[in-house]
């Protein structure tokens, strides 16, 4: 076992770096230190462990080791630890890294003004954003990837907790020719025998679909795709209609088309936004819970002032 002396504070920030953006130039340059600097120290650590935390790959950079994933796990937290403990020394100092995980459709609506508040508010906290889909939140909660997320409530297990935002009612969006466009309102039946267009998400799909099984009917998936904006866009040119849960404030889409949005019913069901962690959000760091105020304040302004 190594001696513990013989590992130093400097080796598990490079270590945590070099992990994150999966190259050493990359994290050298974000650290403003030289490259071989990182590459030394990381080599130092290895020997000092026994074991490689990388395969070098031309193509794909560092990979981490299965000895390197675990390592990690625990260096995040040792790295959380130390910034928790400066930060109780000076009450007043709220600084460090922060690993925030994010629903991709959620993320335009809201991540762009929680994180200038945050910024604004927290200069010192070094906020990273992670793209994290309702199959992978749970798990990058559990490894400590991210300490807190903003997502959709799917998908997760009971030893996640959650503090709900806000209930995300459906919608109906078509194209302004579409024969249902002048509607304000359209019930689940009257949509089972036209072509839809899915977002094609783990366990979105899923809700998505169960709107029409639920009742005994099957949606007519005409395409599907992972890109919010590619799901308006081919519903604003009469390719179909889609159901979904967040409304921008524009009805334009990237391409010029628009889009007509028109009220489900109400038993079709809505969608929680919740903030989640593997544990109480009063437990959370200090920098953990200036992001959580922010979410708050910002979730609850945009719902005060809706698009429509």
């Amino acid at each position: 076992m190594p001696d513990l002396r013989d590992i130093s504070l400097t080796q598990l920030v490079y270590f945590a770096r070099c992990a994150e953006l999966s190259s050493m130039k990359e994290a050298a340059a974000s650290l403003h230190v030289a490259q071989s600097a990182v590459s030394t120290s990381i080599g130092n650590l290895e020997r000092r462990l026994g074991t490689p935390l990388f395969v070098r790959r031309r193509a794909k950079g560092l990979v981490l080791t299965a000895a390197g994933e675990t390592f990690l796990i625990r260096t995040r937290r040792i790295l959380a630890d130390i910034d928790d403990a400066m930060a109780a020394v000076d009450p007043g100092q709220v600084s460090g890294e922060l690993r925030v995980g994010v629903f991709p459709t959620l993320a335009p609506f809201y991540l762009p003004e929680i994180a200038q508040r945050l910024t604004q508010a927290y200069p010192g906290i070094d906020a990273q954003f992670v793209e994290l889909g309702a199959d992978e939140v749970e798990s990058a909660l559990a490894d400590h990837a991210v300490e807190v997320a903003l997502t959709y409530d799917l998908g997760m297990g009971a030893s996640v907790h959650r503090e709900r935002l806000l209930e995300a009612p459906l919608y109906v969006a078509v194209g302004p020719d579409h024969r249902l466009a002048g509607r304000d309102r359209v019930y689940t039946f009257e949509l089972a025998n036209e072509p839809m267009i899915l977002l094609d998400l783990p366990h979105s799909r899923d809700y998505f679909t169960e709107v029409f099984t639920r009742r005994g009917l099957a949606p007519v998936v005409r395409h599907r795709f992972t890109s919010f904006e590619a799901v308006r866009a081919m519903v604003a040119r009469g390719h179909g209609f889609t159901l979904l849960n967040q409304r921008p404030v524009h009805d334009l889409t990237y391409d010029g088309g628009r889009l007509v949005v028109i009220e489900l019913e109400e038993e079709a069901g809505s969608l929680d936004i919740v903030l989640a962690s593997a544990q109480p959000m009063r437990t959370l760091s200090r920098r953990a819970q200036a992001f959580v105020a922010q979410c708050r304040a910002v979730v609850a302004a945009q719902a005060t002032h809706p698009a429509d």
